[in-house]
């Protein structure tokens, strides 16, 4: 199984990734413009939709990654695929949790938990979008 790509197909595969990050952060510079000009930074913290967009992220990532083990000739071992999978329907989860507490009870420490949560989506979002890339390559 030998995935080596070219220093100009790395480029590409990362391009394409950005783009598809940029639907996701424009939201979200659009919204911290908002708050910081009609109120307090305090706001974009305790703003649940961090937690939203992290379940949404983390969901994509998931389909992704399905749809190219699905489609690849490349043999996968289905324990490390369903282990895979279930530790990124556990992100889901965990988002959503976030995102109901923070419409319950926000709170700072809430806020910047899902923050974090948020980021975290968001290298997962490169990480597996570069291996889903490599995978349709060699289909």
């Amino acid at each position: 199984m030998n995935f080596s790509v070219s220093k100009l197909e790395r480029k590409a595969i990362y391009a394409d990734l950005k783009t598809d990050y940029l639907y996701v952060a424009i939201p979200f510079m659009i919204l911290i413009g908002i708050k910081l000009y009609l109120g307090t930074w305090q706001e974009i913290v305790l703003s649940p939709d961090w937690s939203l967009a992290s379940c949404l992220v983390f969901g994509q990532i998931t389909s992704k990654v399905s749809k190219a083990v699905a489609g690849s000739t490349i043999k996968t071992s289905s324990q490390h695929f369903g282990l895979y999978t279930a530790k990124r329907f556990f992100f889901v989860v965990v988002s959503i949790i976030f995102y109901c507490g923070m419409l319950a009870k926000p709170s700072l420490t809430l806020g910047y938990a899902q923050i974090m949560l948020f980021i975290t989506a968001s290298y997962f979002h490169f990480s597996d979008g570069y291996t889903t890339s490599l995978l349709q390559k060699n289909v």
